[in-house]
Order: C-alpha cells, then sequence, then structure tokens
C-alpha cells in the first residue's frame, strides 16, 4: 500500500510539473543565438588547386564505400567555400546527385537532442541532475542515471544497435516501440556505474527523448523546430513521423549491403533502404537535414551559440573516449572533440554522414555517402581528410592563414580510407 501511495504522489507531482513545463514553453519566444557565435561564411570558392584536391578526394572515397553518390561541403573563412554533389542517386543509376537534397543524418542527431535539453535547462523546465527515473517511473534498471550522463554518454548503459543493428538494415520500414529499443539496450551488459565512463550507446539518447517528451508534453517534431530548426534558420530539416517513410523530393535514396549468414557481404545486391521507419532511430539518429543546414548547424554545436554561457561551459567539459582513442580525442555533450574540431558522425541504414567544425576558425566540413555498409567511421575519416586539406587553403585578399593545428595529415587519413574500403574488386 506504501508503495501505490507513493507512485500516487509521483504521478501527481509529475502531472503538476509537464503542466508547469507547457506554460513555460507557450509563454517563451524561441531560443536566441548567442551573439557572434555563428561566424560570416565566404561566399567566394576555395583556390583551385584546394578545390582540385577536394574533389579527387570525394571521387576517390566513393568507390571506397561502394557509394554511388556523395555530397560533400568545406567552408574556411579566410580562403573561401567548395560544395560538390557526385555520382548518381542509385549504383548504375543516371540520376545525378545534387547539393540541394536532403539526407538522413543518424547520430548527428544526437547532439540537437542534447540542445533540447539545455535550452529546457536554461528555461527551468528540468535539470542536468534530475534522474531519469524520476521522469519514467515505469521503466526499470535505470536508477540513478541523469539526464546530463545521458546527454554525454556516461551512463554505463549497453547500446541496443548492438542486437538489433543488422534487423534495423534488413527491415527499414519496420515500426519500432520506443521502449522496445530501450528494454534491449537495458538488457545489454552494461559498459560502467553511472557517471564512470564514456561508452557509445544509441539507448541513452532514446531515453532521453523519451524522459523530455514526458517532462514537456511536447512532440519531437516540435522540440526541435523550437529549440534547433527555428533558431538557426535549418529550413531544410525536419523529425518525420515515425510512419512518414518516404522523404518529399528532393531527397538522396540510400543503400546497404547487408551480411549473409557467413558474414559475407551481398555487395552485388545492396538493398535500398530509402524507405525507411525513423522508429529505428528515434532521437539518438532520426533527423533529416541537407548539406547546407548541417553546415549551419555543426558551426552552432560547436560555438554552442544555442547555450548560455555558463551552459556551454559545463557542457563542453568533455570526457575521454577510452580504449586505444587518443587523448585529443573526447567527448562532449552528444558529440566529438577531435584535435580542435567538435562534431559528430552519422550511421543509419542507406546514409552515413559526418561533421565538424573549428569554433576558433570557423572551418567546417560536412559529408554524405549513399552507401552504409562502410558504416559512420567511414564518413569521420573522409572529413578529416577533408579538413586537412582545407586547413592548408591559401587565404584571400586581406586574410591571414590561420594555425588550426590539426593532429592528423591528409596522409594518414588516405591510408585509413584504402584500410576501410568495403565491396571492394576482388584480384
Amino acid at each position: 500500500m506504501k508503495n501505490s501511495v507513493k507512485h500516487s504522489r509521483r504521478v501527481g507531482l509529475l502531472t503538476i510539473a509537464v503542466g508547469v513545463v507547457m506554460s513555460l514553453l507557450a509563454c517563451s519566444t524561441a531560443p536566441a543565438i548567442t551573439p557572434g557565435a555563428l561566424r560570416e561564411q565566404p561566399t567566394q570558392q576555395l583556390p583551385a588547386a584546394t578545390v582540385e584536391a577536394l574533389n579527387a578526394s570525394l571521387a576517390e572515397a566513393m568507390p571506397l564505400a561502394a557509394a554511388p553518390g556523395a555530397i560533400a561541403g568545406v567552408w574556411a573563412p579566410w580562403s573561401g567555400q567548395w560544395v560538390s554533389a557526385q555520382g548518381t542517386t542509385a549504383p548504375g543509376g543516371s540520376e545525378k546527385m545534387s547539393t540541394d537534397m536532403r539526407f538522413r543524418i543518424g547520430d548527428n542527431t544526437k547532439p540537437m537532442t542534447c540542445d533540447v535539453l539545455y535550452g529546457l535547462v536554461s528555461e527551468g523546465a528540468v535539470g542536468l541532475d534530475d534522474e531519469v527515473s524520476g521522469y519514467l517511473p515505469s521503466i526499470q534498471g535505470i536508477e540513478g542515471i541523469t539526464l546530463a550522463q545521458l546527454c554525454h554518454g556516461t551512463s554505463g548503459l549497453g547500446d541496443f544497435e548492438n542486437t538489433l543493428g543488422q534487423l534495423f538494415a534488413a527491415n527499414p520500414t519496420r515500426q519500432w516501440s520506443t521502449f522496445e529499443l530501450v528494454s534491449d539496450g537495458i538488457a545489454n551488459p552494461r559498459t560502467g556505474r553511472p557517471g564512470e565512463s564514456y561508452a557509445d550507446s544509441d539507448t541513452d539518447y532514446v531515453l532521453l527523448g523519451l524522459a523530455l517528451k514526458e517532462a514537456t508534453g511536447s512532440t519531437w517534431k516540435e522540440l526541435y523546430e523550437r529549440y534547433v530548426f527555428a533558431p538557426l534558420g535549418m529550413s531544410d530539416s525536419l523529425f518525420p513521423e515515425p510512419t512518414t517513410l518516404e522523404i518529399a523530393d528532393p531527397f538522396v535514396p540510400g543503400w546497404e549491403a547487408l551480411r549473409a549468414a557467413d558474414g559475407t557481404l551481398a555487395c552485388d545486391a545492396p538493398k535500398d533502404e530509402t524507405l525507411l521507419s525513423n522508429s529505428l532511430a528515434f532521437t539518438a539518429g532520426g533527423v533529416v537535414s541537407s548539406i547546407a543546414d548541417l553546415q549551419r548547424y555543426a558551426q552552432s554545436f560547436a560555438t554552442g551559440a544555442l547555450l548560455s554561457d555558463e551552459l556551454r561551459k559545463e557542457a563542453w567539459a568533455t570526457v575521454p573516449l577510452g580504449g586505444d582513442a587518443p587523448a585529443w580525442q573526447s567527448f562532449g555533450p552528444g558529440g566529438l572533440q577531435l584535435g580542435p574540431l567538435r562534431g559528430q558522425v552519422g550511421y543509419i541504414p542507406g546514409h552515413i554522414s559526418a561533421m565538424l567544425s573549428d569554433p576558433a576558425t570557423g572551418l567546417t566540413v560536412v559529408v554524405l555517402l549513399n552507401n552504409s555498409t562502410a558504416g559512420s567511421g567511414f564518413a569521420q575519416t573522409l572529413a578529416m581528410k577533408l579538413a586537412a586539406i582545407a586547413a592548408k587553403a591559401q587565404p584571400a585578399g586581406g586574410q591571414k592563414l590561420p594555425l588550426v593545428g590539426l593532429p592528423w595529415s591528409e596522409e594518414q587519413m588516405t591510408e585509413r580510407l584504402a584500410a576501410s574500403a568495403v565491396c571492394q574488386p576482388q584480384g
């Protein structure tokens, strides 16, 4: 009986809290961007030699990833910009890729989910140290985990992607319950105690999505629009309903070579992943965007443009990746710190992508490949290579070449791309 009374009180308090949050959301305006946080971008093209090197690198990467097409952009404020679409939308197809096409950004959604969290914290709607179980009392096994730990990947929960990933790629149109995903993640082996160390886990961001939805009573379509898309002018970006399988044109079709029972890849018959329910990723990877929008978001994420000064400092108190990762790699609010660059890399069946930006110089790179077989690490390596090329771009008139200070070289990334190639011709 005591437990029943305690539960009733908790539900009553949560109902009151939701009402207060809804009032806050209704009365307040969209969060403002921190003045000066987004550097003005160049309109002129990068120098011809840099453009040639970038075009060649993108063209060389596509066959290594078995991707029929790719889109990429580089913005170096001291020098110029380069945006390119290469290849076709389908293997052996005739429809050309174009730079205005939207695509599924996968894990690049995670920092956006954290931006919503920090926006709600700024308004006093939730607290970073709030325990998730307070918002989701019906879910067992999440006691002692806070909202901040979910955002920073330190919950210790297992990753449902480890056990469900192949099912996602083989059944892209299936409707997945968020509780089904979370339950699978909780059932996986723990990676540590809450707050102890970082471990990549989609479970964290789905749980965070469920908790904030419960806290606000708002849909995630509304939350992303209010806290991310509208403030940054991301007019190409959206969070589809889970029942919306087809994204309106212009949209990049996606492909993935599935593994047979013996572990070999079906490279000659990649599966069409174009029709897909984002229920398989929810707030860990369900957003659709474009190169132009991701460029703007990458800059915002790197500089903390959507965060207050106090929260920006707290958000970017990064944690080590652990394992064999070098010391210059760490994890922040839903995304990576790679040397001076901040960003994230994304996988979802059909698409792999990456976004990186330097808060000091404004150097920004975004890439997309429309075959996900090689995984998000391939997109990250390609983005790092393009960044290494662009960091040396000669300055335009009146500008100075900044010291970006990347702890990797173009040559190292070229070797890594070759080593991670998939579906290569034999002999």
